[in-house]
């Protein structure tokens, strides 16, 4: 960051002639898309610590219960608590999981954007110098992801296609899985994603349909919050500024501890509440 920061200032003093609010815009935006980044990779390393501390919690309470019912030969109360502690961990771990799956996506989504931008900051200066024009590279057409026929390796085929921007073949596996595995336990996730495909795509209406199956057919799951949120950025992409206050005000009234509600108090306030 700070490199490139020293190329912009060498191109302004070797005579490019670019605004000082140009300058000051184009620093800030920098400056912002570096703190993001930073946020994110402390956000993920904290995620990765408690999914290790999780896991081997979980270890030491199955040797707990193995040791107990050899002891007992019976069910008895202890064993219940314990059961019901190893499901609330299994629990923890699979939102735990589900919400580094998602962070791990936005953070490569962010570098790449990051990159992008980099790269766009130098060739409009370099423009402007020379008074042309910008000109977006094209993008080649991607080919779909080979089909699998297990639940697993279905959802991982999509989330393979995701991280490779291969939107159409994302959602081509996660469709597959949802035929195949419609109670499967990464239901709600698939219609999540596919929303994600959608709004990776700028086809927000199409975006907002499939986060709407995640919040009605799965009211209590963990990606309702994230549904919501994204939900509320895609009614901002298309306008619907009212659509968009609604979503994250329902956000801070039935989510208030949620990892969304940040994001949806801040644009709340930008919108004016």
């Amino acid at each position: 960051m700070r490199g490139l920061i020293v190329v912009l200032l060498g191109i302004l003093l070797s005579g490019c002639m670019v605004s000082q609010q140009e300058i000051q815009d184009l620093s800030l935006r920098l400056s912002a898309l570096e703190t993001q980044a930073g946020l994110q990779e402390k956000k993920l390393a904290e995620i990765e610590k408690r999914l290790r501390d999780e896991a081997r919690r979980l270890s030491a309470l199955e040797k707990r219960l193995s040791a107990l019912e050899k002891e007992t030969g019976a069910l008895s109360e202890k064993r219940a608590e314990l059961l019901a502690e190893i499901e609330r961990t299994r629990a923890e771990i699979a939102r735990l999981n589900g919400l580094f799956e998602e962070l791990s996506y936005q953070q490569k989504q962010d570098r790449e954007a990051f990159s992008e931008f980099q790269g766009e900051v130098l060739k409009r200066l370099a423009a402007l110098e020379k008074g042309r024009p910008t000109v977006k590279p094209s993008r080649k057409a991607e080919s779909p992801s080979e089909k699998k026929p297990s639940e697993e390796a279905l959802y991982q085929e999509g989330l393979s296609a995701m991280k490779q921007k291969k939107y159409e073949a994302a959602r081509r596996a996660f469709r597959r899985y949802l035929e195949l595995y419609p109670e499967g336990k990464y239901a709600a996730n698939a219609y999540f994603w596919i929303g994600e495909s959608y709004y990776a795509e700028r086809r927000y209406e199409e975006a907002i349909l499939e986060y709407q199956k995640v919040i009605d057919r799965y009211p209590k799951h963990y990606k309702v919050p994230a549904a919501l949120l994204k939900q509320g950025l895609a009614f901002l992409r298309i306008g619907d500024t009212e659509a968009a206050r609604i979503l994250f005000a329902k956000i801070l009234k039935n989510y208030p501890r949620s990892e969304q509600a940040p994001l949806a108090r801040k644009y709340l306030k930008r919108l004016g509440r």
